[in-house]
């Protein structure tokens, strides 16, 4: 829970990195929260002044109460002669002595006092051992007590200087915590607790062996943990004054510092954004926890400019953060929040700036490159802080695998300078060789395994990979280093081993994640067939198809790697499905199989539609890929082949147009391929039928036009369907009556009765045997063409394809509207709902022209 605060304060533009930013008065803010809060830890874990008094007070007890002291007195005194001995020893001459003056003799043997010889004094084993460890123990308890007392005075001197501008403060601050994390002062605080715990560690063990006499040597062990003591001050007095920043520091120390002026000077008006400056974003950025202090810290990187390291700030993933803020802002309103998505863009923007050393790379140099290298720069980083991430908390992996990864960190900088976008400043050698040619079959290879089920899915790693190989693919693509069908090739290659992975070897809870990356692997056809330039247009950029290509790649990467769905959701859906539909449209450039086609069905719905994407795209695309279509049924040699994989591309087309009532222009090439394919269809029950029936179910019902009639004499329809009228197949005989009528309907209701065209119908029509030929019974034949269609839908409504039942509604609709008719009740229940310029004369159009009233902005 984090507290109601004031609606955020923006700077100038182009200030957000001044001395008076708020990045900065947030930074001090929360500089203040956490050093606070990290003081008084360490004064609760026992290692600040207070503390210190507080242990060094149970020490006092601990030797100077009676009883422990008692301990220390009666191991001293057995390291020296005991003079109750000596005594003894006196005592016991002088008896002798007496002793033979009272017995008035005085043995030869005796000896002179002077004479008799005091054996030497020699401390025992143990009592050197017990010494040793106690007087240790209480020397390393007065040296812990010193370093104590002087960390309390650097934690004043980290806290201490907090005035002036927030600019300045921050820099003070940060270089102070550089510096305290530089020295380890965190590291040697948590220590100083051992050391007691090792004084009564010592203490405990001279206990348990105080039976043992004492030596001389006690006091050299004293007097090398003094010496150490003694050393670690003046190492304390000394290093301050050499180094500005160094967070150690005595009285003395800041004592020599005032009196020789030895303080680093801070410029408080323009600092530098160096180093420090990163580092004190990349601060707040991990350690923060108000949201609010994190956005205002990757809001400031808008200003940010060519000095800024950005390696520092990549390694907490700082543009990739902004990216996500940035998508998940709603622009469409004015507020506060376009006030800071500006921000963000800015910062997106200015990223190439900060990586100009890094990179060597002249970025910003030519204006109309701009986008594209934030683009490229923004994706790389992306990838890049993704696969730092997996090789650091990853320690199985491969090194074959760890070089790949390596090798795709440099992909973008590669492609800026290789495709001439961006000129390089100085020598730069690349750590690995690139070769992105091959680094592309190589991300393929490590796929596979992971699409066909033989490794259990990591899917992190997995993502990584492909994110590798989308950017690989596009860079690629746009610098022309390989050809399309190459290209091509490593795409099938991940699909067909998808489609041998859904025979159940990978789990369906692993297929999103999956279909979603490779979709993200065909956005280089964007910019090897790219449909979106207008050639008439001199305005749009030379690279607009790889920027668009990139920033769908970018938004697709926020998705995969970060759950986030909103960038996924404002992007251009034509641009993330125009991979998939152009290899469906062209079957016969690449080979496709009917597997081949159903795969890259799968992956397209399911990355579409399982997020509930949009799925209109471009009028432009939707026009382009049914005249591709039109085009290889022209061309192509064995059109049976294809059939299928051109029935589903059809469908597909359908199912993302640009409108929602899924209308379909067929030219009349497409328009007589699918009524020839229902016409010699044998099993009317396959996909492919169900595909065709739903084809002409959203199709408009064409007029008479020259390339129609042309097409249905060289398809030599009339034939088929007269053929089919016979069959035992219901489905086929409802469609044959159906199209028959239309066809008569088309000779019989063309406004032009001069036309060259209806002339050469009417020629074809003759051939149908119940004209007896006659075309003035035209409309007898017609009539009985009508009234059989209604008996068959009445008669076996239930027998017949649905769809079918829909384009045969359609088509009696037609024809009963232009008698003005009535309509069958079963015409008006099945055509209840459809869409309104499907329906009746409406539905009529001359296939040739109304292509410029569908797609009004195609020339």
């Amino acid at each position: 829970f984090y507290p109601v605060e004031a609606p955020q304060e923006f700077d100038v533009e182009g200030k957000e990195l001044d001395p008076d930013a708020q990045v900065w008065k947030t930074y001090v803010r929360e500089a203040d929260l956490v050093d606070d809060e990290l003081v008084d830890g360490w004064n609760k874990r026992h290692c600040s002044l207070p503390s210190r008094l507080r242990m060094f007070h149970d020490l006092r007890c601990l030797y100077s109460a009676h009883r422990r002291s008692r301990f220390v007195i009666e191991s001293y005194k057995s390291l020296k002669p005991d003079s109750a001995d000596s005594s003894s020893q006196t005592l016991l001459t002088i008896s002798q002595t007496l002793m033979f003056i009272a017995n008035g003799s005085q043995p030869s043997s005796a000896l002179p006092t002077s004479e008799v010889e005091t054996p030497v004094f020699k401390a025992s084993a143990k009592a050197i051992c017990v010494n040793v460890l106690w007087f240790l123990s209480l020397s390393l308890s007065v040296a812990v007590s010193l370093i104590s007392m002087l960390a309390k005075e650097w934690c004043l001197e980290f806290m201490t200087g907090r005035t002036g501008p927030p600019g300045a403060q921050a820099r003070r601050r940060q270089q102070r915590w550089d510096g305290l994390v530089r020295w380890r002062m965190k590291e040697v605080l948590v220590i100083l607790p051992s050391l007691i715990h090792l004084s009564l560690l010592l203490f405990a063990i001279g206990l348990c062996v105080f039976l043992w006499d004492v030596h001389y040597g006690v006091a050299i062990p004293v007097v090398i943990v003094t010496t150490l003591a003694a050393s670690a001050y003046f190492a304390c007095t000394i290093v301050p004054l050499r180094y500005a920043f160094c967070p150690y520091g005595t009285v003395l120390s800041r004592f020599i510092r005032q009196f020789t002026n030895i303080r680093p000077q801070l410029s408080q008006d323009n600092p530098p954004h160096d180093e420090v400056t990163a580092s004190a974003l990349r601060w707040m950025i991990e350690t923060c926890e108000t949201p609010r202090s994190v956005d205002v810290a990757l809001q400031s990187l808008a200003a940010a400019e060519e000095g800024l390291p950005g390696d520092t700030l990549q390694k907490c993933n700082a543009w990739t953060m902004i990216k996500r803020r940035f998508e998940s802002i709603d622009r469409s309103e004015q507020s506060e929040q376009t006030r800071a998505a500006d921000l963000y863009k800015r910062g997106l923007e200015a990223h190439p700036m900060t990586r100009k050393q890094a990179d060597k790379l002249n970025y910003g140099y030519f204006n109309e490159n701009k986008k594209l290298e934030y683009l490229v720069v923004g994706v790389q980083s992306t990838i890049s802080g993704m696969i730092n991430d997996v090789i650091s908390n990853t320690p199985s992996l491969d090194p074959g695998t760890t070089t790949i990864l390596k090798r795709c960190t440099l992909v973008g900088r590669h492609y800026l300078y290789g495709g001439g976008i961006s000129w390089r400043l100085g020598e730069y050698a690349y750590a690995i060789e690139v070769d992105p040619t091959s680094l592309a079959g190589e991300l393929v290879t490590l796929l596979e395994p992971y699409l066909r089920g033989n490794v259990e899915l990591d899917p992190v790693l997995y993502c990584v990979l492909s994110a590798c190989f989308a950017f690989v693919m596009c860079c690629n693509a746009a610098q022309r280093v390989a050809e399309k069908l190459e290209n091509t090739s490593h795409v099938l290659r991940l699909v067909r081993t998808y489609l041998s992975g859904r025979e159940g070897k990978v789990s369906e809870s692993h297929w999103n994640c999956i279909s979603d990356n490779l979709i993200l692997g065909t956005l280089w056809l964007w910019i090897s067939a790219d449909y979106s330039r207008d050639p008439l247009s001199s305005t749009s950029s030379r690279f607009a198809a790889t920027e668009a290509a990139l920033e769908t790649l970018w938004a697709g990467l926020m998705n995969t790697m970060y759950s986030h769905l909103s960038a996924w959701k404002r992007i251009d859906m034509t641009v993330l499905a125009h991979g998939m539909l152009y290899l469906l449209a062209n079957p016969n450039h690449f080979n496709l199989t009917v597997d081949d086609s159903q795969a890259i069905e799968s992956v397209l719905d399911r990355a579409l539609l399982t997020h509930h994407l949009s799925v209109r795209i471009q009028h432009r695309h939707h026009a382009q890929y049914i005249q591709d279509i039109c085009h290889n049924l022209a061309t192509m040699s064995d059109v049976a082949e294809y059939t299928p994989q051109l029935l589903r591309a059809l469908k597909k087309i359908q199912l993302y147009a640009p409108w929602d009532d899924k209308y379909l222009l067929p030219t009349s090439e497409i328009y007589v391929f699918v009524v020839k394919y229902l016409c010699m269809t044998s099993d009317i029950y396959k996909t492919d039928t169900y595909n065709a029936y739903w084809i002409l179910e959203y199709s408009p019902i064409p007029t008479c036009s020259p390339q129609l009639v042309e097409q249905l004499l060289m398809g030599d329809i009339i034939t088929h369907l007269s053929s089919s009228l016979a069959s035992d197949n219901i489905n086929k005989q409802v469609f044959a009556t159906a199209l028959l009528g239309l066809l008569f309907f088309m000779s019989l209701h063309e406004p032009d009765r001069s036309s060259p065209a209806l002339s050469t119908l009417e020629k074809a029509l003759l051939g149908y045997p119940g004209l007896e030929n006659s075309m003035e019974q035209q409309e007898e034949v017609i009539g009985e063409l009508e009234t059989k269609l209604q008996e068959l839908l009445t008669q076996h409504g239930d027998d017949i394809d649905h769809n079918l039942k829909i384009y045969v509604c359609r088509v009696l609709e037609v024809m009963l509207q232009e008698q003005c008719a009535p309509l069958p009740e079963i015409v008006c229940h099945h055509l209840e709902g459809f869409p309104n310029r499907l329906c009746g004369t409406k539905s009529l159009v001359n296939l040739e022209t109304e292509r410029s009233v569908v797609y009004p902005d195609i020339v």
